[in-house]
C-alpha cells in the first residue's frame, strides 16, 4: 500500500536530521506497507483481478506508526523502518491476500506493520560493530497516515536500491474510514 502524502512528508522531515551517506533513504514514491512478501508471477492480469475485487471490499484506514527501529536484525542493521500495531482491518486484508499469494510453506511469521524508509549503503554494514552503534537506536515518532489503495509492485533489486514499477493499483470501495 503506497504511503500517504502525510506519512512522506514525515520521513522527509526524519531525513534532514542525517547528513550521512551511509544511509540511502526510500524515494518518497516508493515508500510503502508490504502486505504480502514479494513472489514470483508470470501472469499480473489475474492478481490484479484478485486484488481489485479484494480491495473493493474495504474502506480506506488510517495507519499509526510509533517506532523507526534498524532492521531487520538490529545487532547487523541494514535497514531503517517505521513500525507499528496494525489495526484489524490490515491483518484481515494481509490475510486474504497471503491466502492467495504467498505458498504455505513460505508463512513462518505473524504479519509485522512497517514500512522501510532507508537503507544503509553495503560499506556501512561492513564497518566495524562499534561503528554501528548508532545505528542501533530505536526511536519514538507519532505518524500516522491514510491509505485508501493497494498496488502491485515488481521489484527490481539493485546495488543502489530496489527499482519499483506499478503494475496495478486497486482503491479500497467503501467510502468511510475507519
Amino acid at each position: 500500500m503506497p504511503a500517504s502524502a502525510e506519512l512522506r512528508r514525515e520521513v522527509k522531515r526524519y531525513s534532514r536530521g542525517f547528513s550521512d551517506r551511509a544511509v540511502r533513504w526510500i524515494a518518497p514514491e516508493h515508500l510503502h506497507v508490504t502486505l504480502v512478501p514479494p513472489w514470483q508471477c508470470r501472469d499480473i492480469d489475474p492478481v490484479c483481478r484478485m486484488i481489485s475485487e479484494t480491495a473493493s471490499g474495504y474502506s480506506p484506514f488510517t495507519l499509526d506508526f510509533h517506532a523507526i527501529s534498524p532492521g531487520p536484525d538490529e545487532r547487523h542493521p541494514r535497514l531503517f523502518w517505521a513500525a507499528g500495531r496494525a489495526p484489524e482491518p490490515l491483518l484481515q486484508l494481509h490475510d486474504v491476500l497471503a491466502a492467495h499469494f504467498v505458498p504455505e510453506q513460505s508463512i513462518t511469521r505473524p504479519f509485522f506493520l512497517h514500512m522501510t524508509i532507508a537503507r544503509l549503503s553495503p560499506a556501512a554494514r561492513s564497518w566495524p560493530e562499534t561503528a554501528l552503534d548508532g545505528y542501533r537506536k530505536t526511536l519514538t515518532v507519532a505518524w500516522r497516515g491514510m491509505f485508501d489503495r493497494v498496488r502491485l509492485y515488481e521489484s527490481e533489486l539493485r546495488p543502489s536500491g530496489a527499482l519499483y514499477r506499478v503494475l496495478c493499483d486497486a482503491r479500497f470501495g467503501g467510502s468511510e474510514p475507519l
